[in-house]
Parts: C-alpha cells; sequence; structure tokens
C-alpha cells in the first residue's frame, strides 16, 4: 500500500515481524537479539500521527514558515533584555550521549589532509559534525553549528579544483518519515569555517537532495526530489537538466561524474519504479539516455526496480558497479561494468550470515533505506557493500562476474564471528588518494577502518562526542541528578549514569521505546522495545541488560504509548484499537487486563496515542486517540472502570499527541486545568479546559503549523507551560489570555524535534528528549520561578483618567510593578510604579490612575520587577480613551516648578479656568481664575510659596481635576 508524503508515495513495506529473545545469544545458538531499526513500522506510524488531515500527505515543506517565523521571533528577541521569570529565557544543558551516534548519509574525509584526521559528518538529524583526529584511539567530534535553518544533512561534496569550496544537501528522501524536510543546499568557500545557504536553492525543487558532486570544472551537480540539476557558478543559478515526471525522471537517487571527461551517471528511484541509469557524455539537457534501454546492456527492465546506487573507480573510471532496489525493496542485484556502463554483468549477491536475513537479500527488505557502495581509489576490484551489514570483495575484476566473491566484514550484534558494526548502513568514503583509509556512515554514526585493504579489515566505530542520537523517550531519576534512561532509534534505551557522566550504555537492546523509574522506589526501572515488550530491572539498573520480562506483548504502536503510575505501580499502554492494556503490580509480580475504552457516546476511540496519569485523583488515567479524542478514565485499577469522553467535537482523523493536568490541591476534583496537544499538520495543535473538559477553547495562538509531541504545566501553577515540538521547545507565560502568545525557548537547545519533555519533581529539573540530538535538561522552573502570580489586570477610561487595577494571588521577592503605557502603534514607556508585597501568599489588590492620556487607544503593560532586578511582563490590556472620558488636565510642569506653572488641558476651554494649590495641611495658598485660547494655562505663582507638596485643582467647562505637584 501507498502512504502519501508531498510528491512522494512512501511504502508501508510488508515485512514480517518476527518476535526476538531478549537480552544477547550465545554465538552457538545463532539467536539474534531484539532487532533494532523497523524503519516501514516507524514510517508508517509517523504519517499517521503527522498527515494533514485535508490532504492525507505530511507537508514538512510548512516548516519553511516555521523556520521563517522562529527567525523573526529571535530577532525581535534579540533586541530586548531577558526577563527573569519568562520560561523563554529557558536556557539547556547537553547531557549527551557522547559515545553513542545516529544516522550519517553524509561522510566527507577532508581532501586537503591527507592523514584523514579531518573528517566531516551529516547527520539527518543532528547537522553538521567535524573531527580533527579521527586516526586516535579516541577521536573527538565537534558540532559546527547547532543554528542552521535545517539540520537534515544528507550528502556532502567539494570541488577537486579548490577544496575551500565545499557544499551539504539537506533533506533526507529515501522515504522514512522521521527525517526532517531539507531546505536546499549550503556552501563554504573558506574550508568549512563558514558556511551560508545558497539562496537559488530554498525552493521546493531543493526539499530533498539526495546527492551532490563537483565535476572537472566545477559545476554542481544535486540529484533531488525533484530531477537533476545543474549549477555552472557555484550554486548561484540552476538548470534542470534531466527531469520528466511523465517517464519517471523525478525522484533521482545518485548522481556521479567520470573524474576526467566530466561524463554524467544519473540514477532514478525511490519508490519510483521505471528510470535506472542515465548518461550523459557532457550532462547537458537532452543527451541523456538510458543505459537499462538497451536489450544486451545487462541491466535490468525498467518498472522493476526503485532505487538506484552507482560507484565509479577513481583509479579506471571505466570501472563501475551499481546496486538496484527492487519494487519489493529487496536487494534486486549487483551489477559491474568493465566498459564505462555500455554494458554490465550481474555478480553474486552477498550472502548474510545472520540466518535472520535471507540470502539473496542482505538488505533485508530495506534496500529502499540501506543501499551503500564505495570502490578504492587505488584499485578497482576492492569494492565494499553495505545493507544490514558491511560486505567487501576484492576480486570484483575477476574474468567471471559467477567468480567474484564477497567477504562479511561486520555484524549489526556482533554475532556469529563477526566485529560488531551497527546496522543500516548508508554512506561508504574512501580518503581520497588513499586504498587503506575508509569511513562507514549508519544509524549508529561513524566506523572507521585504516586497513581497507586486508582481506577482513578491522572497523571501529568513532563516536566520541558524536551526539547525533535520536530518542523518542526519556525518564528522569528521582534523586540521582545525573541518572536517566532514554529509548532511541536503533540505539536501544541508553542509561545515563552519574559515575560516566555523558558517555551511556545500552541495557535493553533494540529499538528503544518508553521507559520509566518508579518515583517512589527507583530501584524499580522500566524499558520497553517495541509494541508492549516491556523489561523490568528492581535493583536501580545495575545489570547488563534489564532482566525480567514484564509484558512480552506484540500489540500497540510500533513506539507504544504508555505510562507509569509510581504511586500505584501500575503501567497503562496502548493495545488494540478502542483498547487500554493495564498492568497492575508492576513491582512485583504483573497482572495484566484490558480495559475497553467504548463507550455510547464514542463507540470507536481508535487506537490509543497518549497515556497519561492524573497528579490529583488516584487511579485516574486519561488517554488520547488516533480519532481526535480524550476520555477520562477513573478507578481505572478496577475491574469495572468508568470511561468519560472529555472531548469528542474535533477533527476525527488526527491523533493526541500529550495531555497535561495542572496539580492542584482543589477539591472535590482537582482535575479541572487540563491541556493536551495534536501532532498532525494542518490541526489546531493546543487546548485547553478550565473545567475539566466541560468547554475546551483553542491555546494554539501563535504557533507555526508544525506537529506538537508532548505538553508540560509549569509545576508551580497552571499560567505557564511548555511544549516539545518539530522545532525544539516552545513556552508561555500565560495561558490565560484569549491569544495565547508562544515563545522558541532553545537557547543551547538545537534546532531539533523534540518527542518528550519529563519534570523531576524535586527540583523542578526538566528533561527533553530530541530526535537527532541526544538529550538535555533545563532548570528554567528552578532558576526562573513564577515570581508573582497575577491573576487579573484590567482598565477603564474615566473623567479622571484610566483606572488601572490588578490583583496578585502571591509574589515571590517581588519589589515593584513599573507601569507603562503605548499610544496606539507607539512603544511601551513607564508612566509611573507602585511598591510591591516582597513575599506573600495572599491576595493583593493593586490600583493606578493615568491622569495624562488625552483621547485615543492606549496599551498598558505592568513591568514586575524583582529584588534582584529581574523581573517579567504581564500581558496588555487596551483601553479606548474617549475625549470625554479623557481626564481635562492632561500635565502640569516643570516639577518641580518655582514662580511658574504651566497647565496642559486635554483641549482649549471657552470661559474660566480655576486653578487652585492647597497644602498637605488642606488651606488653599494659591488661587488664581483666567482664559486661555490655546491648551497651555500659564500661572504666576508667588515666589513666596514654601517649598514642598501641593494638591493642584483645576475647575473648567463643568469638569475637575486634581493633581499632585511639588514646589521648590
Amino acid at each position: 500500500m501507498g502512504v502519501a508524503l508531498g510528491s512522494y508515495h512512501l511504502q508501508q513495506l510488508s515485512l514480517s515481524h518476527r518476535p526476538a529473545p531478549h537480552g544477547l545469544s550465545s554465538e552457538s545458538e545463532e539467536e539474534e537479539p531484539k532487532r533494532p531499526d523497523r524503519p516501514d513500522l516507524a514510517l508508517a506510524q509517523e504519517v499517521a500521527l503527522t498527515r494533514d488531515p485535508a490532504t492525507g500527505t505530511v507537508p514538512r515543506e510548512r516548516l519553511l514558515v516555521a523556520q521563517e517565523q522562529i527567525a523573526q521571533m529571535l530577532a525581535e528577541k534579540a533586541g530586548q533584555r531577558a526577563i527573569g521569570g519568562s520560561l523563554s529565557t529557558a536556557n539547556w544543558s547537553e547531557k549527551g550521549p557522547s559515545n553513542i551516534g545516529g544516522r550519517v548519509r553524509a561522510l566527507l574525509p577532508d581532501p586537503a589532509d591527507a592523514t584523514g584526521n579531518k573528517v566531516w559528518a551529516g547527520s539527518v538529524g543532528g547537522g553538521l559534525w567535524k573531527t580533527n583526529n579521527a586516526m586516535a584511539t579516541t577521536p573527538t567530534w565537534t558540532k559546527v553549528n547547532d543554528s542552521f535553518a535545517n539540520m537534515a544533512i544528507t550528502t556532502m561534496a567539494y570541488n577537486p579544483n579548490n577544496s575551500d569550496i565545499m557544499y551539504f544537501g539537506t533533506g533526507e528522501g529515501f522515504g522514512n518519515v522521521d527525517a526532517v524536510r531539507g531546505m536546499g543546499i549550503w556552501k563554504s568557500t573558506d574550508h568549512g569555517a563558514s558556511w551560508s545557504q545558497l539562496s537559488s536553492t530554498n525552493t521546493f525543487e531543493f526539499y530533498y537532495v539526495q546527492k551532490l558532486v563537483v565535476d572537472k570544472n566545477g559545476w554542481l551537480y544535486a540529484a533531488t526530489s525533484s530531477g537533476l540539476r545543474r549549477s555552472k557558478d557555484g550554486g548561484a543559478t540552476w538548470a534542470g537538466v534531466l527531469y520528466n515526471n511523465s517517464a519517471g525522471y523525478g525522484n533521482f537517487s545518485d548522481v556521479d561524474v567520470h573524474p576526467t571527461t566530466g561524463a554524467v551517471y544519473a540514477s532514478l528511484g525511490i519508490f519510483q519504479a521505471g528510470g535506472g541509469i542515465m548518461y550523459s557524455a557532457s550532462g547537458d539537457a537532452g543527451t541523456y539516455a538510458n543505459l537499462n534501454a538497451p536489450a544486451n546492456s545487462g541491466l535490468p527492465a525498467n518498472n522493476t526496480h526503485y532505487r538506484v546506487e552507482v560507484a565509479i573507480a577513481p583509479s579506471d573510471p571505466t570501472r563501475m558497479y551499481a546496486m538496484f532496489c527492487s519494487t519489493s525493496s529487496t536487494l534486486l542485484n549487483i551489477y559491474r561494468s568493465l566498459d564505462g556502463g555500455l554494458t554490465w554483468q550481474a555478480l553474486p549477491k552477498p550472502d548474510d550470515a545472520d540466518t535472520g536475513i535471507t540470502a539473496a537479500d542482505f538488505t533485508r527488505g530495506q534496500a529502499w533505506y540501506d543501499l551503500a557502495i564505495a570502490v578504492s581509489p587505488t584499485d578497482p576490484n576492492t569494492v565494499f557493500v553495505g545493507g544490514i551489514d558491511i560486505f567487501k570483495t576484492s576480486n570484483a575484476g575477476a574474468t567471471g562476474a559467477n567468480s567474484v566473491s564477497w567477504q562479511q566484514v561486520t555484524h549489526w550484534y556482533g554475532g556469529f564471528g563477526f566485529q560488531n558494526i551497527h546496522a543500516d548502513q548508508h554512506a561508504i568514503a574512501f580518503l581520497p588518494g588513499s586504498g587503506t583509509i575508509a569511513y562507514f556512515g549508519n544509524d549508529g554514526g561513524v566506523a572507521r577502518t585504516t586497513n581497507a585493504t586486508a582481506a577482513t579489515p578491522t572497523l571501529t566505530h568513532i563516536n566520541s562526542g558524536f551526539n547525533v542520537t535520536q530518542f523518542y523517550s526519556v525518564a528522569a531519576h528521582p534523586t540521582d541528578y545525573n541518572y536517566f534512561l532514554a529509548g532511541a532509534q536503533d540505539n536501544g534505551t541508553q542509561q545515563f549514569r552519574s559515575t560516566t557522566g555523558t558517555q551511556t550504555r545500552d541495557i535493553n537492546g533494540g529499538d528503544g521505546a518508553f521507559c520509566f523509574i518508579d518515583e517512589d522506589q527507583p530501584q524499580y526501572q522500566f524499558a520497553t522495545y517495541v509494541y508492549s515488550n516491556i523489561y523490568r530491572t528492581s535493583t536501580g539498573g545495575t545489570e547488563t541488560q534489564f532482566p525480567t520480562t514484564l509484558v512480552n506483548d506484540n500489540t500497540g504502536s510500533f513506539i507504544n504509548p504508555m505510562e507509569y503510575d509510581s504511586k500505584n505501580n501500575a503501567l497503562y499502554y496502548a493495545y488494540s484499537a478502542n483498547n487500554l492494556r493495564r498492568t497492575l503490580q508492576a513491582t512485583g509480580s504483573p497482572v495484566s487486563a484490558t480495559i475497553s475504552l467504548v463507550t455510547t457516546a464514542v463507540p470507536a476511540p481508535g487506537q490509543v496515542t497518549h497515556v497519561a496519569v492524573s497528579p490529583n485523583v488516584d487511579n485516574r488515567v486519561y488517554v488520547g486517540t488516533s480519532s481526535g479524542k480524550v476520555l477520562r478514565i477513573d478507578n481505572a485499577h478496577t475491574a469495572t472502570p468508568t470511561v468519560t469522553p472529555i472531548y469528542t467535537t474535533g477533527p476525527t482523523n488526527v491523533s493526541i499527541s500529550g495531555i497535561a493536568v495542572e496539580r492542584s490541591a482543589v477539591t472535590p476534583d482537582a482535575d479541572q486545568h487540563i491541556l493536551f496537544t495534536v501532532s498532525n499538520y494542518g490541526a489546531t495543535s493546543v487546548w485547553q479546559t478550565t473545567n475539566g473538559g466541560t468547554a475546551w477553547a483553542s491555546a494554539e495562538g501563535n504557533l507555526p503549523d508544525m506537529p506538537v509531541r508532548w505538553v508540560l504545566f509549569d509545576p508551580t501553577g497552571g499560567k505557564r507551560a511548555m511544549i516539545a515540538t518539530e522545532l525544539g521547545v516552545w513556552t508561555t507565560d500565560d495561558l490565560t489570555t484569549a491569544a495565547v502568545s508562544w515563545s522558541p525557548s532553545n537557547t543551547n537547545l538545537a534546532n531539533v524535534r523534540v518527542d518528550m519533555l519529563r519534570l523531576r519533581k524535586a527540583d523542578r529539573m526538566v528533561v527533553a528528549a530530541t530526535h537527532g540530538r541526544g538529550v538535555f535538561t533545563s532548570n528554567v522552573f528552578i532558576v526562573n520561578p513564577l515570581p508573582v502570580e497575577l491573576t487579573s489586570f484590567t482598565g477603564r477610561g474615566t473623567e479622571a483618567g484610566v483606572a488601572l487595577r490588578w490583583q496578585t494571588a502571591s509574589e515571590h521577592q517581588s519589589r515593584s510593578f513599573v507601569v507603562e503605557r503605548a499610544a496606539d502603534g507607539k512603544s511601551f514607556q513607564a508612566i509611573g510604579s507602585q511598591a510591591a508585597a516582597g513575599n506573600s501568599s495572599a491576595v493583593r489588590v493593586y490600583t493606578y490612575l493615568d491622569e495624562t492620556a488625552g483621547p485615543g487607544k492606549y496599551a498598558y503593560r505592568l513591568h514586575q520587577l524583582d529584588q534582584d532586578g529581574s523581573g517579567s511582563y504581564s500581558p496588555a490590556v487596551m483601553v479606548n480613551l474617549a475625549a470625554s472620558a479623557a481626564p481635562l488636565l492632561t500635565s502640569a510642569y516643570p516639577s518641580p516648578f518655582s514662580n511658574e506653572l504651566t497647565l496642559q488641558l486635554r483641549e482649549p476651554v471657552r470661559g474660566d479656568i480655576m486653578a487652585t494649590l492647597t497644602n498637605t495641611q488642606g488651606r488653599v495658598v494659591y488661587r488664581a481664575r483666567q482664559q486661555s485660547p490655546s491648551r497651555l494655562v500659564p500661572l504666576a505663582v508667588p515666589t513666596t510659596l514654601a517649598a514642598g507638596s501641593y494638591l493642584l485643582t483645576v475647575q473648567a467647562a463643568g469638569q475637575q481635576a486634581t493633581r499632585r505637584v511639588m514646589h521648590r
């Protein structure tokens, strides 16, 4: 079946899922452990969670609009002083892992460094990285820039005439939907010291760039999802040289050039049948021929294959190799050409020793995803290929094609006597000019060999500091502040420990899903290997692998939504459609049962997509579903739970991704303030209720159209919240406003998808699981606690001026409230202040009268200042002051005055103007009556008037105004 993604049709593969035994098995048994990485299943789940309900597609191009909105917000924020108390000032700390990598498709050994020490690597979700000591026993990596507008780097190339000119392309367009859509091509002219986006590629034609290559002329070719494109001027302008949708020439997976003639070989594919290898001697449009077309070519016929990868031998360009993915996503064949691509012969297929991988397909049905090939720069007979594992041949030029033999080099968990190198090979790159040094990119990061000429080369992972791990989940230890568990795509469940810092170890194997640490008894910890396969330790995680199989069930979703109730030692998790599964006594002898979610109001709620446990009411659970419903389950631990739908009126084809309930002591039912999020494009992303679900309102506000994956309340109150999104963490300081204002809160956090947020109760630390840059923590709830809980702020026009009133429920180290006013279209200016209460848990009411505003529209806000000088802003209130309500006296100056005081009236007044000054004892010491043709009325005050404070009273046209003035 096909699932659309923009211009793509992503195939949900029909690979059988075979449950694997828990833990590593002995080689004699030849049983595989938990199998990592099912991109086909992760793909299907991700499509369902994020597709636009109106179109059925996953429109990642909308992230471009979101990126522009973020850039504008950050530019505005850069000109403002950071305000304490605001969650937007969240500062994040990277926790690692520093020894575990993630998916790498782009590798570029530095062509100017013959030692092989300098290597560039592009992660599909974690951006661009570099190492300067790749030959070291423990090489170290550093991120080049965490602020690139796009972090999905898929390919790199350099100009062979000038290695200071380098390029990288973005957008992983091979079909796995956990990838981020690209935003074109970046260029460096100073050997990678700085990079800038080529503005010519900030278009839909370059959303997915699979391969970049530069020919002998310095011309840049890009194989993209919308055709083969060429630039003759370093990326300033482009021409489509091969693009014809009607013939299937749209989606290119590879492009290579002959190093001396400049001839171009480009391959079609990626879930697009037909096309094959296209050849042009000049690379010009209209000159390409299909090498598959001739009957005697030796290549497969059109419409029998998808993706194709091509490799040219640098030392003998007449020698070429190609790998074809079949239309069933298996390895169709590996071919060689001895005459520059005119004729081809099929080679024997590598036969993986792994009994779970068929002899005819070492990609295990993932050739659309895992397909890599490279030829030694010094020996055209030495070829490496990658599928699940890595193979090598040293006799690729054997007289008979059938005589070519493959040697298995690695195995994905180190079984069957082979060295352990991570599964799923995506990139192989030799050091230019070297036949001995090569690098390999896979779902576990980067591996290296320094003896590629050996019959069985030695490979070693070199991931120190290369933190591009794609996490789905995270759990924080309640008392050990450096202990975390985190479930990773293709990298198991990683354990972060105080004794190892940012280095982690895999304690559960396979693909890591949700994980938990009991808040009351942290010796009990839980990890999940896809679906409902849940494992437990009761010793605080000291074992190599969690020893106890708590639940062994292949139901639910691939990365299965679940939650753990520490107080009642119960697990709740997604099961079959319309059902939730429950496991009680999770710390002892587990007892499982199924809870039906079907009600009269909601007969088919669908698959559970999120589970949350009430922080206030025992044994109360909330679930969100794939039909956009939110349900409350009371007495969830009993044989007769009560299921109550609390949100049923929204779209029926969206998925609930997060539910948060404000922690409260309100009785009899504390669960009144609830937030939920939706992960689909094209849908309202955030909703809230303040009455337990009777009525809901959008809290999306200014959020761009992007998936929102998790939600978290400020632990000190329900006014502020934090959400995990496709583009980092966003926060709001006020959920009470009609239009909630959200801000990106990503200082030191990469521009990356965030899947989960967890809060540690003891110190209010928040931890984020990113899908591409590891784990991060922030103390924003600690260092920026809500200083003042503002419960109301109002303003109204009166004859005496604008009357402002505000009320606080509590205050923490508050010093003052500075009142600021902005006329329509103008900036805010301070006009006065009121002393604050300092520390208070009682209700406080404050008032302020603005007597200086003339007729017009005004915005007022409070700048609340703390004792240490930090502070935060309140929401603004708008007041429209009509002329009749505007104060008669708008100002009196100078202040202090000496022998002359000037009155400024709202407007000129016909008739007498009476002015008096009254001293602090209540005695009138000055009185004047006069007329003025203008708004300005000068008063001559006797020089004998004593210095001090006086009350000025002005009467005219039946109105009266008062103001306190100072005389010197």
